[in-house]
């Protein structure tokens, strides 16, 4: 088998098109059926998410995903892979907006571990005690310790959002020069940007509550908010609707029903939800966010949540 996956990686660097697309779907048969040199085959597909031809990389993604079908548990494996070449520094836009969509259509599930230690706390502790070795022990709490599939995406789309502002920044003001950039770019920016706050909102849903700390990340969304296109500023906003009004919401009944809240929690529930409400109304109107209202795809979304809001304020 080593000889097929040499031929598999020289052929994947061919530039004939069907040359790389037999190359991907032979790696991917190789890592589905025979997974030798697993590390290795895995690096060719992954890399092809950033080929220059749209169809090598649109393949490319295809066959990761099947290998996903076979294999599921890959997931967090593939995922990280495909994390670690978003970082690249040299990375072309269109290789990582394939990065961020791969990423974002991956099959996110809710982790039981937090409702089983809710019902079965005290019992399970009382076995762990009596039945449970050192070793297991030791590897129950570094499960415990490690970072979930979504908490670790969410961290990744946030930065690569401080990667490109920062990006921007550089080009912006490099040699003092305001340089103005390319239509395509901004297109591009906007996309990426979209696509980075689609999959924040996707994960969200599935962060497991030793991972719900997400107050590091809220300047970046309000920053988004006020600095972003229509679309993007819209997607924003609906990410800091959920954590700011929705997570309260869905706690109200354990507040009334306990009606022992710290004054300190309702303090910083109260900031949270008026800082939210100040900058969704300030996309209403003023100099330079009219536009936010005036067309686009965005409007029925951004209507629908500007609803849901005053619902609930």
């Amino acid at each position: 088998t080593s000889s097929s996956h040499n031929g598999a990686g020289g052929g994947s660097s061919s530039n004939v098109e069907m040359t790389k697309v037999f190359a991907l779907r032979t790696c991917s048969s190789l890592l589905q059926q025979a997974p030798e040199q697993e590390a290795y085959l895995l690096s060719i597909l992954v890399n092809k998410l950033g080929d220059p031809m749209k169809k090598i990389a649109a393949a490319a993604g295809h066959e990761l995903r099947q290998i996903l079908k076979h294999h599921p548990l890959m997931k967090l494996v593939i995922a990280r892979e495909v994390q670690q070449l978003s970082y690249r520094p040299q990375l072309s836009p269109r290789a990582l907006y394939n990065c961020i969509i791969f990423l974002n259509q991956l099959q996110l599930e809710k982790e039981e571990d937090d409702k089983k230690d809710n019902d079965n706390g005290d019992d399970d502790d009382d076995d762990d005690d009596g039945n449970d070795s050192d070793e297991n022990i030791k590897t129950k709490q570094q499960v415990k310790k490690s970072t979930s599939l979504p908490a670790s995406l969410i961290n990744t789309y946030f930065r690569l959002f401080e990667v490109a502002v920062q990006q921007h920044k550089n080009s912006k003001n490099k040699n003092g020069i305001h340089q103005t950039t390319n239509s395509n770019d901004n297109a591009m920016k906007s996309r990426l940007l979209s696509a980075i706050l689609t999959g924040v909102n996707r994960a969200h849903p599935y962060l497991p509550k030793k991972d719900q700390q997400m107050e590091q990340h809220i300047d970046t969304l309000y920053r988004i908010v006020h600095t972003s296109s229509p679309a993007t500023c819209t997607q924003a906003l609906m990410l800091l609707f959920h954590l700011a009004v929705g997570s309260e919401t869905q706690n109200r009944s354990n507040y009334n029903n306990s009606n022992k809240a710290s004054g300190a929690n309702d303090k910083v529930s109260k900031a949270r939800q008026d800082r939210f409400y100040r900058a969704l109304y300030s996309t209403l109107g003023g100099s330079g966010t009219t536009s936010l209202v005036a067309s686009g795809k965005h409007l029925t979304l951004y209507f629908n949540l500007l609803y849901k809001a005053m619902k609930y304020e």
